[in-house]
Formats: C-alpha cells, sequence, structure tokens
C-alpha cells in the first residue's frame, strides 16, 4: 500500500511540474485578419470599361452589395463625388439613393456630417449700404536734384515726383493666357464615325440612334446644349470607350472627350463649356444585312 501510494505522488509531482512548463512559454502573437475587399480603383475601372447601361448598373449593384461594408467613409465619399462621371447614364435615382444610404450608414452617428449630407447653405447677405473710405492724400511734389547733372534744366524748375501711398495695394499681376479653344479634326471625326460603324452590335444603327433613310440619327433633333456655352447642369456626359480614346489620342490642353446622347463633345475648363461637336456620332450608315449567296 505504501509503495502505490508513493508511486502516485510521483505521477502527481510531474503533472505538476510538466504544467508549470508549459505555462511558462511564451504566447505566440495570432496573425490579423487580413483586412480589404473595398478598392475604389476596382469599382472606377469597372464602371469606364462597361459600356453597356444595364450591365453597368448590375455590375455596380453587386460590387455595392459585396464590399460597401468594408469601405470607409473617405472611400464612400469618393464614390458618391465622382457618381455622375464614372457611372454616366447608369447613375440612376435607385442608384443615387442607394450610395446614398450607404454614406448615411456610415455617418449616423455624427449629426453634424448628417445635416451636412441633406442640407445646403444658403448664400451669405451682403449689406445694401456700403460705407466707403475718404480718398488717400496726394502725394507730396518734390523738387528734383539738378546739381552736377549735365543738361539739366536750369532755374527753380519742380518736377513732380510720384511716391506710392503706405498701404496702397500693388498692381495686379497679369494674368497667364488662356488656352486656345481646341477643335476636332478631319481625321478624328473619321476616326468617330469608323468606330461604331464597327462596334454597332448585330442592329443596324449603334445604340441610342434610330434609322432615317440610309443614316443613322438621334430620335429627338432638339438639344439642350449649345455651342460656347458651358454645357448645362441637366446633361449627363460620358466617358468615350477606351478604344476610341486611344485612336484619337490626347485632347487640346484644358480639353476633354464627352458623349451627350448621340453626340461627341470637346469641352473646355471646369464650366465644360463646348468648343467642338460631332453628331449622331459622325452620320453613322444604316449597316446593310450580307445577302446569302
Amino acid at each position: 500500500m505504501r509503495e502505490i501510494l508513493m508511486k502516485n505522488w510521483r505521477f502527481t509531482l510531474l503533472g505538476i511540474v510538466s504544467l508549470l512548463s508549459v505555462a511558462s512559454l511564451p504566447v505566440q502573437a495570432q496573425p490579423k485578419a487580413r483586412v480589404g475587399g473595398c478598392l475604389v480603383a476596382e469599382f472606377r475601372t469597372m464602371a469606364l470599361l462597361t459600356h453597356d447601361v444595364a450591365e453597368r448598373i448590375a455590375k455596380v449593384t453587386d460590387w455595392l452589395n459585396q464590399n460597401s461594408a468594408k469601405c470607409t467613409q473617405a472611400q464612400l465619399t469618393v464614390i458618391a463625388s465622382n457618381r455622375a462621371t464614372w457611372l454616366g447614364t447608369a447613375d440612376t435615382i435607385d442608384m443615387a439613393g442607394k450610395v446614398d444610404g450607404l454614406m448615411e450608414a456610415k455617418i449616423a452617428n455624427d449629426p453634424d456630417l448628417m445635416a451636412a449630407m441633406y442640407t445646403s447653405k444658403g448664400k451669405e447677405t451682403r449689406a445694401s449700404v456700403e460705407v466707403t473710405k475718404p480718398p488717400a492724400a496726394p502725394a507730396p511734389v518734390v523738387p528734383a536734384p539738378t546739381a552736377g547733372l549735365a543738361g539739366a534744366p536750369q532755374g527753380n524748375m519742380i518736377q513732380p515726383v510720384i511716391v506710392q501711398a503706405a498701404g496702397a495695394e500693388p498692381a495686379e499681376k497679369p494674368k497667364a493666357p488662356e488656352a486656345p479653344d481646341g477643335f476636332l479634326g478631319r481625321r478624328q471625326k473619321a476616326q468617330i464615325t469608323e468606330f461604331f460603324e464597327e462596334n454597332r452590335g448585330t442592329d443596324e444603327c449603334p445604340k441610342g440612334l434610330v434609322k432615317r433613310g440610309t443614316k443613322c440619327e438621334a430620335q429627338f433633333k432638339e438639344r439642350d446644349w449649345k455651342l460656347r456655352q458651358p454645357l448645362p447642369a441637366s446633361e449627363r456626359p460620358e466617358d468615350l470607350p477606351l478604344p476610341l480614346l486611344v485612336k484619337l489620342g490626347p485632347p487640346p490642353p484644358d480639353h476633354q472627350y464627352k458623349r451627350v446622347g448621340a453626340d461627341i463633345l470637346l469641352l473646355k475648363g471646369a464650366q465644360n463649356i463646348v468648343v467642338d461637336a460631332v453628331l449622331d456620332l459622325g452620320g453613322v450608315s444604316v449597316k446593310v444585312a450580307s445577302k446569302s449567296p
């Protein structure tokens, strides 16, 4: 009986030593979970390279459903700010409401950001009566030194010297000259027509145009934009397909190519002034069905 107790005590002591050894080992740091899933660049590239409007809406909607929960407030702000440019005609009211809803969910706990999102500041008012200051005193007139100068006028002639008054505003710096208006050359207009004739698909006319005689034209002839005028805010300019942009080459400085309806426009500056246009995609001819032998 004594031998059995001694044997059990040895096993108990060995177990306690093993537990203390395990407890003294350093605890390895667990790897952090991989963070990611929301890339604004992926959203932008997908929207710009999907030319079919219905397909673009479907892809963008699926992307937002899968990745919006992983987007930060800054990433959603970038998507909301560039939504109209990247989505074009796919920027519907439903799409705008979806993006705004995702943004609202991110800032729901911040009343100031919520107020700024759905309200706008009015214009600052100015007083109807302005107080004007009296004009500055004229500059002093002092005689110019004439002693010792060859050819200087003799006598007591006094020549005025204009001295700039203290506190006077410096003269305005000359403004940099504006970039001249660009234009679409004959070669570029031909490239636009050829591109849409080759990429119209199986239909007689490209999407958005209707058949009129032997030409494909816009369904409605009235246009809201005008040459030499800024593009109206109601218009939704679309980016041109990337292969067509490569053919056309870079636009003139401070200009950009955009599609509005059935027209290709050359816009200038931040106000998007229409400086040149190609109507009805350059007058695309109706596709002639091939006759079987």
